[in-house]
């Protein structure tokens, strides 16, 4: 191998060792030749001719080594390279098309490799199920264990973290990342005037790293000691992104204490890059703290009591290698859990459990869910658009492909001269199909290079999307190992695809026929076959074209369709503000005063015509629930008694713009000391009093905190409050801020409470997170006096984000903005693509028929009918794509139909404009062609002749 690397170079040398074997076996030939009695002269002269060539000779030496096959593709490459060159403007177009068909591609599958494929950076993934679909996020009260996605409680998790079972151990971790405020402590070098920073914190328990076996960078992780005692094991474990970019990568930051919510917790581990835990959020946890210290992470009284009645957890599990491999131990594994999730629920149902309860909770199921790839609601959120938007890519470069290979077969008639002259000459036709296919591969290899650009462009576009204004996500656009080799691959595929006609077209070349014939001869002769690649090409453009053209119509009518529906609420000059109190440091007891201040301070902005605070804006994607009960309503068995509530101050509904249909709405003038009032919305009256006598009737809420009762005085309009997409009516009840007790009753709901009389715990439900601001002109212009008025209240009470009810609205349609947006712009693409291949191809078979058009014109024919014949081509290959493509389309509606909202499928309007749009560019891209035909002089068509 050593040895045939350097022939190669040096060729020199090694003609030079053949010259003198050569002249050595030639000497011999002759020396023999000689004993044998011929003369002199006729001995060399007989060695000669039996030797033959000498640079025959050498040649057949040097084909029979494998060097000489890699210098011919080297000779193929320089040949590719100088003819390319010649022909800029194809190459140009060629590698554009290319760029843009391979980089969309791999953009598309870089997400689809983080969202879909990614494995957690664990030891054997493989073995990691989560304890049902793990995704909802929250604080859970009044439901089973395990149910809402597989919420769990402080104590049963516990249970299992001690006795796994099956299990090679059981893990628990908050649903959700809570923001909290961090500064490095003064004794750790920070600075106390320094400003706090915010960052995402996710509740562990101890053996959540053991179980997941994830190693830090450096330090440790959380041990089972540091959550053995809740109050207690204030340590903390940062993310690799958290040190690097706040922390300055401090080498010494383990053993160091930052202020966490105002408490010190001692810094004992940075995790390695790219570890986010198992729960794979858009925004990721940056730090992790014992389950223990719940109260002063979260700011939320203690959840760490047995029976408390309130699910914040999700658990997992690392299976036993039998259990992933053996499908009966794996529901052996199974049917434990489920054993003592029942256990659990009858644990916490009391001691008499009738039959019908008993029955089911034999029902309760919690699914073991493959957690490889960690717990995502991006993947059930953009997975399934993902592979939409592969499938959509693909076809576009498909387009490109026939393009290419559309321009190649026209290279390769208009060489077919040079073809079979090669032939004639004893070139082989492995080495035309060679040669023809280098050349294939030498575009799409850097069409492949200037796409790995394109993509990183267009990841970094699609995450930032994805992202919705968060300062850091997850996701990466660089391209890994994975990514990379996808690249190559569809670079290859590509090249074969565009590449193989024309190669299969110089094969097929005949030498004889050919080399015997006149120019017009050849192209009468083999029209018909050479024209059949190119126009089946173009029909399958018109008809991908059309396809593409009709899912991306239908896309654009769905988020019409959701963005044009009535929410209920007035969305033009509406601002909103998230802020958190508790993070500023207020107790519930302190809020009602900052609350006022508020509203004074943000009213007095000019251009603000009405000021309202609620824990939820109009629209959100989360909510606060809970189970009601009203007077004069009898509910039937297991009958859905939850509501949708909302916080408000005085001026809400004026300031979101929703309206009263009955009654009144909660006004400035209900104070703690006045009548506890509620407004519910139209579908909580009229299921519950469908005669009309909701208003005067008395609501409990099933929460402590907020219990009431609440009289009903007043209806308001129906509202999309969450997931636009949702269309079943939601029951709403809003009760005022201002009538929340900063206290909740004495000991309510807690256990030993004839032990506690006295004690009084302040009510978290005190705090309203949202601000709403109603202007008079754009509400994005009243950002910067919005942060001045609430720094003039407190520089300290953060402003966590700031959008217009537009904004809001966008980022919970993000997901059909991506879609029908990327679909769009491909489905363009792909129709600008395929006219360029009908451009293409029409103008080669104008400059074929170049004197046939001239002896037409020249015997008289008009110039509108040679346009006719040329358009007639074109409008023949429009016919057969769109009759390939419709019944494509119309499949491919059924396929997307879940994805879309208020779908039609049959959308004449959708078909109509795509047909149009399809039908007007191929039109124009055959026109073109046509128009240049009849200016062809019939003197220069005929001396062609």
């Amino acid at each position: 191998m050593a040895t045939g690397v350097k022939s190669l170079f040096q060729k020199r040398r090694l003609e030079s060792e053949l010259d003198e074997e050569l002249e050595s076996f030639l000497a011999a030939s002759v020396e023999n030749k000689l004993k044998g009695g011929l003369p002199a002269s006729a001995a060399r002269q007989a060695a000669l001719a039996e030797m033959g060539s000498r640079n025959a000779v050498k040649h057949q030496v040097w084909s029979s080594r494998w060097e000489s096959t890699l210098e011919s593709i080297l000779a193929d490459l320089r040949i590719s390279f100088r003819t390319l060159l010649k022909s800029p403007g194809y190459t140009a177009v060629a590698l554009i098309s290319l760029a843009l068909g391979i980089g969309a591609n791999t953009a598309i599958f870089t997400l689809i490799n983080q969202v879909l494929l990614h494995k957690l950076p664990v030891r054997d993934p493989q073995q990691l199920v989560a304890f049902g679909d793990s995704e909802s996020a929250g604080i859970a009260g009044g439901i089973d264990l395990g149910q809402f996605g597989g919420y769990f409680s402080w104590d049963f998790a516990r249970q299992l973290e001690a006795d796994p079972g099956p299990f090679q151990g059981i893990a628990a971790y908050g649903s959700f990342s809570d923001k909290v405020t961090l500064r490095l402590t003064a004794d750790s070098g920070g600075d106390a005037n320094a400003p706090a920073f915010l960052a995402p914190a996710n509740l562990v328990s101890g053996n959540y790293f053991s179980v997941l076996d994830a190693e830090p960078l450096f330090g440790r992780t959380i041990f089972p000691s540091d959550d053995a005692t809740p109050g207690t094991g204030a340590v903390v474990v940062l993310s690799y992104h958290l040190w690097r970019e706040s922390l300055s990568s401090d080498p010494h930051i383990v053993g160091k204490s930052i202020s966490l919510n105002g408490t010190p917790f001692e810094v004992i581990g940075v995790m390695r890059e790219g570890f986010h835990g198992i729960k794979q959020e858009l925004e990721p946890a940056d730090l992790w703290a014992p389950v223990s210290m719940q109260a002063t992470v979260l700011q939320f009284p203690s959840m760490l009591t047995p029976h408390s009645g309130l699910y914040f957890l999700h658990l997992f599990g690392r299976l036993s290698p039998n259990a992933v491999a053996n499908k009966a131990e794996f529901l052996r594994t199974q049917n434990w859990l489920n054993e003592n999730v029942h256990n659990g629920i009858r644990d916490r149902s009391g001691s008499a459990i009738s039959i019908e309860r008993q029955q089911e909770i034999n029902r309760e199921l919690v699914p073991l869910i493959p957690a490889a790839r960690g717990v995502s609601m991006i993947r059930s959120e953009y997975g399934e658009s993902l592979q939409i938007l592969m499938a959509v890519v693909a076809l576009v470069l498909l387009i490109a492909c026939a393009n290419l290979a559309n321009f190649l077969l026209a290279r390769a008639a208009r060489k077919q001269h040079e073809t079979t002259t090669r032939l004639a000459l004893g070139s082989s036709r492995t080495r035309i199909v060679r040669q023809s296919l280098v050349e294939a591969f030498l575009l799409s290899m850097t069409g492949g290079l200037l796409g790995l650009g394109v993509a990183f462009g267009a990841t970094r576009a699609l995450i930032a999307f994805v992202s919705q204004g968060d300062s850091y996500i997850a996701m990466r656009p660089s391209p890994d190992l994975k990514v990379l080799a996808f690249t190559l691959a569809v670079s290859l595929l590509t090249g074969f695809l565009f590449g193989l006609a024309p190669a299969i077209s110089a094969a097929r070349t005949g030498a004889r026929e050919t080399l015997s014939s006149t120019t017009r001869t050849v192209q009468a002769g083999s029209g018909r076959l050479a024209n059949f690649w190119p126009k089946s090409l173009v029909s399958a453009q018109v008809m991908i074209s059309l396809l593409l053209l009709v899912v991306a119509g239908l896309f654009l009518r769905s988020l019409r369709n959701l963005e044009n529906q009535d929410y209920g609420f007035e969305r033009s000059h509406l601002l909103l503000a998230q802020t958190n109190a508790r993070l500023g440091g207020y107790a519930p007891h302190q809020v009602a005063a900052l609350h006022q201040q508020l509203l004074e301070r943000l009213a007095a902005i000019p251009g603000v015509r009405s000021v309202a605070l609620a824990q939820m804006p109009p629209i959100s994607a989360g909510s606060w629930t809970s189970s009601i009960s009203l007077s004069g309503y009898t509910p039937g068995p297991k009958e859905n008694m939850v509501s949708v509530l909302n916080r408000v101050s005085g001026r809400y509904f004026e300031t979101a713009g929703i309206s009263i249909v009955a009654g009144r709405a909660i006004s400035g003038a209900d104070t703690a000391n006045s009548l506890r009032v509620a407004v519910v919305n139209e579908t909580l009256a009229r299921h519950y009093f469908p005669k009309g006598q909701a208003i005067g009737k008395v609501l409990s809420i099933d929460t402590d905190s907020v219990h009431g009762p609440w009289q009903i005085v007043g209806i308001a309009r129906d509202t999309r409050p969450g997931n636009p997409r949702d269309t079943d009516p939601v029951r709403m009840t809003y009760i005022p801020l201002a009538q929340i007790n900063p206290y909740l009753p004495v000991n309510a709901g807690k256990p030993g409470a004839a032990s506690r009389t006295n004690q009084l715990d302040e009510n978290q439900n005190c705090y309203a997170n949202t601000m709403l601001l109603r202007t008079t002109g754009d509400p994005a212009k009243t950002i910067a006096s919005l942060r001045s008025a609430v720094a003039a209240v407190d520089p300290n009470l953060p402003l966590l984000e700031i959008t217009t009810i537009q904004e809001q609205l966008s980022n919970l349609i993000a997901h059909d903005e991506l879609i029908s947006t990327l679909t769009s712009l491909f489905s363009l693409l792909a129709v600008l693509l395929a006219a360029i291949g009908l451009y293409g191809v029409m103008s080669y078979n104008v400059a074929r028929r170049t004197n046939e058009i001239g002896i037409r014109l020249a015997l008289g024919a008009q110039a509108s009918n040679v346009v006719k014949m040329i358009l007639s081509e074109s409008v023949l290959l429009l016919a057969v794509g769109t009759v390939l493509g419709l019944p494509l389309a119309l499949l491919a509606t059924r396929l997307i139909k879940q994805q879309m909202f208020r779908p039609d499928p049959l959308d004449p309007l959708t078909f109509g404009l795509a047909l149009l749009v399809i039908t007007g560019t191929t039109l124009i891209a055959g026109w073109l062609p046509a128009r240049r035909a009849v200016r062809v002089d019939p003197v220069v068509a005929l001396r062609c002749e």
